[in-house]
């Protein structure tokens, strides 16, 4: 999954260095962990693998975003208005909404609700 891993986060241009390898195996574990615990299986099934996937990346995300890693997207900000005359930028993030990078960690880290009930089974 580790490659799975790698791929999905060159598809949002995002590069791991190669000392990430273990951060990255730590992640997915992690990862994995929570969802068997989410769904109350023992073993997680392969439908359950791009959503696992897809939340370490968004933990990824977030570490780096956390340490100042997260350099490709520094100073991205959601405009919520915009004036021409004497130009004046007012940001979302002022208003308490998301950045667009905290909403794809957000997103990343969601599984849909619809897919975790498939697999949810109780244990006693």
């Amino acid at each position: 999954m580790t490659e799975r891993l790698k791929a999905r986060l060159g598809e949002l241009r995002l590069i791991p260095p190669v000392e990430d390898e273990a951060l990255l195996r730590t992640l997915l574990d992690r990862a994995e962990a929570w969802m068997l615990a989410e769904v109350g299986q023992v073993e997680l099934p392969e439908a359950l693998e791009a959503a696992v996937v897809e939340r370490a990346a968004g933990e990824y995300l977030f570490f780096r975003k956390s340490v100042g890693r997260l350099t490709e997207w520094e100073g991205e900000a959601l405009v919520r208005q915009m004036s021409q005359g004497d130009t004046s930028v007012t940001y979302a993030v002022e208003f308490g909404q998301m950045s667009p990078v905290e909403g794809l960690i957000a997103k990343l880290m969601t599984p849909p609700e619809a897919l975790l009930r498939q697999w949810r089974r109780f244990r006693w």
